[in-house]
């Protein structure tokens, strides 16, 4: 497929209510457009017999708390998968295909596996957007919650702790780090992974490409048309630029997003006037 097939596709695909959204789709044409020879319906396919082979292991009449540590041991055991530690900032670890062929990942890929299994088995499983590391939540009223990067179960302590580790010793627990992300936040973050990279390497057309997915999916996000202008400006184009904090100056309610995009505006060399 051409790449403007695949962002059709994508804008399709998540255009749906959140609920409705076929994650593990959705995060195979994100990959796809960096790779467009993926098949994603193969990849597709592997999920659906790996989901199967899982549960044709069970034994007849199993509890159901059982096969969530089951299934933790199956991806990590059976399966191989793990952390990607030696390569984390290689792009590709972002993309699902690839941790599908290679069984390694960083987090949110990893749930990723978590996710499109658990859905298929019929688990209650779903993401975790925890700051500055995606983690896995088996359950709803006494919940599961599982590092994907190492397939450890944590407690509440290990969540605190992990939170330090990340944040600083000062760090304190939310109950809204632990809250259930939504099929939208989990294709965000996985952009915001690829749009990181992407930005410190200077590549921006794939920068672009991230933004204006991104853009898809929230398009009331104005910050991301601030990136998006600063990428314009990065590239050259700088009529596009102006254009865009023009239209951010004239569209936008956020005094901060607003105060941005003016910033962009003066450091430029233009006398378009703040918005009020």
């Amino acid at each position: 497929m051409d790449k403007l097939t695949i962002r059709h596709l994508f804008a399709t695909c998540v255009a749906q209510p959140d609920a409705d959204i076929p994650l593990d789709r959705a995060a195979l044409l994100i990959a796809a457009e960096s790779e467009p020879d993926l098949d994603i319906n193969q990849h597709l396919k592997y999920l659906d017999t790996t989901a199967a082979r899982f549960e044709a292991a069970l034994e007849p009449g199993v509890s159901s708390a059982i096969p969530i540590t089951r299934l933790n041991e199956f991806i990590y055991r059976t399966e191989g998968f793990s952390g990607n530690i030696q390569n984390y900032y290689e792009p590709r670890n972002s993309f699902l295909n690839h941790v599908i062929n290679t069984h390694q990942g960083i987090p949110i890929t990893l749930a990723l596996i978590h996710i499109c299994l658990g859905r298929r088995l019929q688990l209650p499983v779903h993401g975790i957007s925890f700051p500055g590391h995606f983690l896995v939540r088996y359950g709803d009223d006494q919940p599961v919650i599982i590092d994907p990067f190492s397939g450890r179960v944590l407690s509440e302590t290990d969540c605190s702790t992990l939170l330090k580790q990340i944040a600083g010793p000062s760090a304190v627990l939310q109950p809204e780090y632990l809250e259930v992300a939504t099929n939208k936040s989990i294709l965000i973050r996985i952009l915001d992974n690829l749009k990181q990279i992407f930005w410190h390497n200077q590549a921006w057309d794939e920068s672009k490409a991230c933004i204006e997915r991104q853009l898809l999916l929230i398009p009331e996000r104005q910050e991301f048309n601030v990136q998006l202008g600063a990428v314009y400006e990065r590239q050259g184009k700088l009529g596009l630029a102006q254009h865009t904090y023009t239209m951010i100056l004239e569209d936008c309610l956020d005094p901060d997003i607003k105060l941005l995009a003016s910033q962009r505006l003066l450091a430029m060399g233009t006398s378009k006037p703040i918005i009020h």
